[in-house]
């Protein structure tokens, strides 16, 4: 049983590091949430400015196909406890939610 542990204590790490570098389905600002496929004038009234901009090319699914694209990237962090997300835009919405940051 004692040779399992080590595997057991890698799946825990993995499990933990992992989801904080990934793809989120979502961002809540305060009691709402925004979502790829919303208007940036919702993200802009739900969260405000994002703390910095930057733009750059990016693979994004668009109509169920990924493509390389120019987009935007908002960066926001609510706090120094918790981890950037990035939203990236694509023509006035949300593209993608990445947790953790670059």
């Amino acid at each position: 049983m004692s040779a399992a542990r080590p595997h057991t204590l890698i799946l825990l790490v993995f499990l933990v590091v992992v989801p904080a570098l990934a793809v989120a389905d979502g961002y809540r600002c305060g009691r709402k949430i925004v979502r790829p496929g919303d208007p940036v004038s919702r993200l802009l009234a739900l969260c405000g400015e994002p703390k910095r901009k930057d733009s750059g090319s990016e693979t994004i699914e668009f109509l169920g196909v990924p493509r390389k694209v120019r987009v935007q990237r908002w960066y926001y962090q609510r706090n120094s406890r918790r981890l950037e997300r990035v939203v990236f835009v694509y023509k006035g919405k949300i593209a993608a939610i990445e947790v953790g940051g670059r």
